[in-house]
Order: structure tokens, then sequence, then C-alpha cells
């Protein structure tokens, strides 16, 4: 932008500041005489002189809500970012008629190309690559109106309404066919449990017994319970294995 230039006192000289963040193109008689640093400059009023400051910090560009057709038809809309800076003061103000909106029509025209190659899924699942691809086919161009590009980043991926609903349905599914899968595991390895105890009780009949014992031992000392053992000291004697008649 042009910086306005102050008159002095006596109103026989122009002033302007350049400040440390800024730079200035000094144009004489409508021609570019040089590139002014950091700085307070004067000249005579009638001096047919101008001054364009230009800024190098960092700012940022948000291209908002561009509607997109993916590659399997499907509209999305994608919100940008991207942090860009001024490294050439003179091709950014002469090469292009306006480097911020230069900026904005390449950013838009790259979303729209690496959006429309991608399926759905692509664009959801691949957004570190999508965002890379968009920083190379824009930081070189904005090269040639002395900009450069930092990063570019999606900000938002909005999806339509009926898309939506299907993903939670899916998203649903998913849920409840790995609760399923966690109960059958669970169901799995308690018949096994079963399976190896009944083993284990038919193969040790005293083990049988110290289990009848520990449950009995367990009601009776529950208050209010009667417990009645029929032959008693069976349960203290142990089983024989009888023997095979000659």
């Amino acid at each position: 932008m042009t910086g306005p230039m102050k008159r002095t006192a006596l109103g026989l000289r122009k002033e302007i500041t350049v400040y440390e963040y800024e730079r200035g193109l000094l144009y004489r008689e409508g021609k570019m005489a040089g590139v002014l640093e950091a700085g307070r400059y004067s000249f005579w009023a009638t001096a047919p002189v101008d001054v364009v400051k230009v800024s190098l910090r960092e700012m940022s560009h948000v291209v908002a809500g561009q509607g997109i057709l993916t590659a399997d038809r499907i509209e999305v809309r994608i919100s940008l970012v991207a942090q860009y800076r001024v490294t050439n003061p003179a091709q950014a103000i002469q090469a292009v008629e306006n480097y911020a909106e230069q900026l904005h029509q390449e950013l838009q025209l790259a979303l729209r190309d690496v959006i429309a190659a991608r399926t759905l899924e692509q664009v959801l699942d691949n957004r570190t690559e999508i965002t890379a691809e968009l920083h190379r086919l824009t930081g070189e161009p904005a090269k040639r109106y002395g900009v450069e590009v930092d990063r570019v980043g999606i900000r938002d991926i909005i999806l339509p309404g009926e898309v939506r609903q299907l993903m939670m349905l899916e998203i649903e599914a998913d849920r409840a066919g790995r609760a399923a899968l966690v109960k059958a595991r669970h169901e799995v390895a308690a018949a096994r449990a079963r399976a190896n105890t009944a083993k284990i009780m038919t193969e040790n009949p005293d083990f049988a017994r110290m289990q009848e014992m520990e449950a009995l031992l367990a009601l009776a000392g529950k208050s209010g319970n009667v417990v009645v053992l029929p032959n008693l000291a069976d349960l203290f004697v142990p089983h024989r294995k009888e023997s095979s008649g000659s």
C-alpha cells in the first residue's frame, strides 16, 4: 500500500517512516527508484516521489467453505488456512496486481485439483498427504511474485448430512461388532475354564470332595442356613477304587 507522507511544520518537506517489519518501495515520477530499509525519510514537498510500504511479517490467509466434488461424486466443503510472508517486496507489488488475492486463487485451484482426484475415504484418511501436495502446488507459483508459503493446512471438512448419518451408523455397527466379539471371546474363555475344571475333578476325586467341603462350609457360615449332611463320615473317608474280582 502507498505510505502516507506527513508534511513538516513549514510544509516545505514531507516525511515517511518505514518500520523494522516493513520495506518501502520508492517511486520517482512513476518509476521504481529503490527499496527503502527501516528508517525515517524526508523529501522536498514538490518532489514527485511516492513510497509503497510492504509488510514482511508472517500473515494468515483463509480460504473458507469451498464446495468440491470428490472422485466418487460426493460434495464436501473444505476450508484452508495458509501462512505466508513476502520475501521480495518489489516482485510482490509489481509482478501481480494483488499478491494476497493471487495466493487466494492459487489455493482455490490447487484444492479443487487435489480433492477432485481422490475419493471421500481418501480425503478423510490422507489429510497430511493432501496438505503436503497443496503446499507444493501453491508454494512454487507464489515464489514468482515474491511470496513464500510457509504452511498450508486443512481447517475444516464438512460432509453432507446424509453422509454424516451413514458414517454414524457405520461407526455404531462397528462398535456393536467389537462388543459382540469381546463377549464371544469371554464366553469361550469361560467355557474352556469350566471344561478344564471338570476334567481335573474327573481325574482327581479327592479334589472334587475338597470342593464339596468348601462349598458346604461357605453355606454353613451364613446366618440362617441349616445344612443337613447324610453320611457325614463319608466326606472324610477317601474313596477307594474297587478292586476287580479275580
